[in-house]
């Protein structure tokens, strides 16, 4: 998976997109994209969450 640098038709710069791995290292190598890790990937630590949501008391 990688994140595009630059606007390519028909992908716009800070699109990410699943290619296959030989054209991902072109595109890395040119640097017209940077990798990006899976939200599959249990390395990864999970975005921070902001406040819970709460509701009101009824009644």
């Amino acid at each position: 998976m990688v994140e595009f640098t630059r606007d390519m038709r028909p992908h716009k710069a800070g699109e990410t997109r699943v290619v296959p791995d030989a054209v991902a290292a072109k595109l890395i190598a040119d640097g017209d994209a940077t990798p990006r890790k899976s939200v599959f990937d249990k390395t990864v630590e999970p975005p921070a969450r902001g406040k819970p949501y709460l509701t009101r008391k009824r009644g």
